[in-house]
């Protein structure tokens, strides 16, 4: 069969292209990579301005280049990261537009997508929630973990943390609506999923450093881990039940540490507070567990 040979010019553009579309591969990157490790810092303002540069990269890679699915799932994820700066409308557009690109993706690859689809749902929930209505995220946090439960995964230490924080969430929720027994529930089946989710990872979580290096998905969901870890150390502290209160504040010291290791006053005095309040827990349960803390 005759091929055609590209003719200079047409071959110039082309490669000019490819070397464009790298950069801003590159850049997203970046900027993506920038907004999660301000966010984990604590860093707001910070981590917004990377997350809206991610975002509007993302969208001319998605509708600058000759195949737009190859740029698709950047493009969903920039949305899903950016709808939690500002307010809730915008976030559930923002949301709304995510959700529809992760649809067509799980549906192309499910074991690759779903988890990241189910997630938006999660991100729904919050905004749900923040818009003064704890009860109707809890109604959809509940079908989102029986989601998780079945979900298909490529990773699936990736969809059990992403579990486990709607879990720490749905836990939340419920002791907002008064439903404190089942909230301390919920928070404490995700504390059990996100450790065994780190043991399908094999990561040792502690030491310096360990969270910087950790995967992204665990990165996700530190933030969400530490608050829960807390409130269950501390719920079950007032009902003196140590040995639950002990597991507790061994995740929250983990955790916080690995955040205080990113750096900033705040995370620093943050993990010395929840230590301290650990150490009063441990004293009141076997030696191994201060050994352990």
């Amino acid at each position: 069969m005759f091929m055609a040979r590209h003719r200079p010019q047409e071959r110039k553009v082309s490669d000019r292209e490819a070397l464009r579309l790298g950069t801003l591969e590159r850049r997203y990157d970046f900027h993506f990579g920038e907004a999660i490790r301000a966010t984990l810092q604590g860093s707001h303002d910070k981590a917004a301005t990377h997350s809206g540069t991610a975002l509007s990269i993302s969208r001319e890679l998605h509708a600058g280049a000759s195949d737009p699915a190859r740029h698709q799932a950047e493009l969903a994820a920039a949305l899903c990261n950016h709808a939690r700066y500002g307010g809730t409308l915008h976030a559930l557009a923002l949301l709304t537009e995510s959700a529809g690109h992760y649809a067509e993706l799980a549906e192309a690859d499910p074991a690759v997508y779903e988890v990241p689809r189910i997630d938006v749902l999660t991100r729904i929930a919050l905004a749900t929630d923040a818009s003064g209505n704890p009860s109707g995220a809890v109604r959809l946090l509940r079908e989102i973990v029986r989601m998780y439960l079945t979900a298909p995964a490529a990773d699936p230490a990736e969809r059990d943390l992403a579990m486990a924080r709607a879990r720490f969430h749905l836990g939340r929720c419920l002791l907002k609506t008064g439903a404190s027994a089942d909230g301390l529930a919920e928070t404490d089946a995700g504390l059990t999923v996100a450790e065994a989710a780190v043991g399908r990872l094999g990561i040792r979580v502690r030491g310096p450093g360990w969270l910087a290096a950790a995967p992204r998905c665990l990165q996700f969901v530190a933030p969400d881990w530490v608050v829960a870890a807390v409130r269950a150390m501390t719920l079950h502290a007032a009902a003196e039940r140590w040995e639950s209160a002990a597991a507790a504040a061994s995740a929250a010291v983990r955790i916080s540490g690995g955040l205080a290791d990113l750096g900033g006053d705040t995370l620093r005095e943050a993990h010395d507070d929840i230590r301290a309040r650990a150490d009063v827990i441990w004293r009141h349960t076997e030696p191994q567990h201060t050994a352990a803390g």
